[in-house]
């Protein structure tokens, strides 16, 4: 019998920049590592990444958030990409979410490979490691 790779299920949903930053980087490393990394971006983490709030570092963010801002750190954004480039990374949109908010996938950044459901999300990620932001 075929061994199946580890995975990992990263739950956004915190707008807070560091939170954000911390699983992108979680998700990027792991997917880099050979781990299957499945993002799901829900509630209050969907608004950063709407294009305006994105262009506008629109973000709440902490000591260290301020810090990334004016050294130009990049961003959650980049490192979501990198572990796309270099591993396998999916990252989902909630619908639930968007529905609520009026908000259309073209709305967001370059980075999600759909909308889906909780239901969905679930389904895709059984018998993953979990870790919400």
């Amino acid at each position: 019998m075929e061994q199946q790779a580890p995975s990992l299920a990263v739950i956004l949903l915190s707008e807070d920049l560091e939170k954000l930053h911390a699983g992108a980087l979680v998700g990027s490393v792991a997917s880099m590592s050979g781990m299957t990394v499945n993002v799901f971006v829900t509630m209050n983490a969907l608004k950063s990444f709407r294009k305006d709030s994105f262009e506008s570092t629109d973000f709440i963010t902490g000591t260290i958030g301020k810090e990334m801002l004016a050294k130009k750190i990049p961003l959650f954004d980049s490192l979501l990409q990198e572990g796309k480039d270099m591993g396998e990374l999916n990252i989902y949109g909630c619908a639930l979410a968007m529905d609520i908010m009026d908000w259309q996938e073209e709305d967001m950044i370059d980075v999600f490979d759909g909308v889906i459901g909780v239901t969905k999300f679930l389904g895709m990620t059984q018998g993953a490691t979990v870790i919400t932001m």
